[in-house]
């Protein structure tokens, strides 16, 4: 049965992303520029199509394969994917309220250190690339799209 879950999960995946793509377009219908509230998750649903599509083709050729299954050689971690789900939703709910600049840097640096090693995580090597990519994120939207991002506290 592993052998069926990239392509479970890249099928689930493309139905998302198409669905991600189309209420996308909806927002962007009611703006009357070209870059507006719409252009971000046009451009994720597309990147993420085209990831699934990837995963959805290895997923088939495996799938395919006559060989016996193998072990993957890692463990599974729902805690993580638990906590990185508390995490999203707590980004989404205090996006406004506290601001992307804020919110941002926390959760980026929350999801690098659930995502990195313990021995292999350093601390302020990382905070620097998140505090360095959040701010680049902030200057692009708001001074080349001049899309205005949450301001929240600051």
């Amino acid at each position: 049965m592993n052998k069926y879950k990239d392509l479970v999960s890249g099928i689930c995946g493309l139905i998302f992303s198409a669905g991600m793509f189309f209420m996308s377009i909806q927002i962007a219908s009611q703006e009357d520029s070209w870059i507006g509230a719409g252009f971000l998750p046009e451009i994720a649903s597309v990147i993420m199509f085209i990831t699934f599509c990837f995963i959805t083709y290895r997923g088939a050729k495996e799938a395919k394969s006559q060989e016996p299954e193998k072990d993957p050689g890692y463990k599974s971690n729902y805690k993580g994917v638990v906590i990185m789900l508390v995490f999203l939703i707590a980004y989404a709910a205090l996006l406004r309220s506290v601001g992307f600049i804020i919110t941002s840097i926390v959760f980026l640096y929350a999801a690098i250190y659930l995502m990195t090693k313990k021995e292999n995580f350093k601390p302020v090597k990382y905070g620097i690339i998140t505090v360095v990519l959040v701010v680049f994120v902030d200057v692009v939207f708001t001074e080349v799209f001049g899309i205005r991002l949450p301001g929240g506290i600051l």
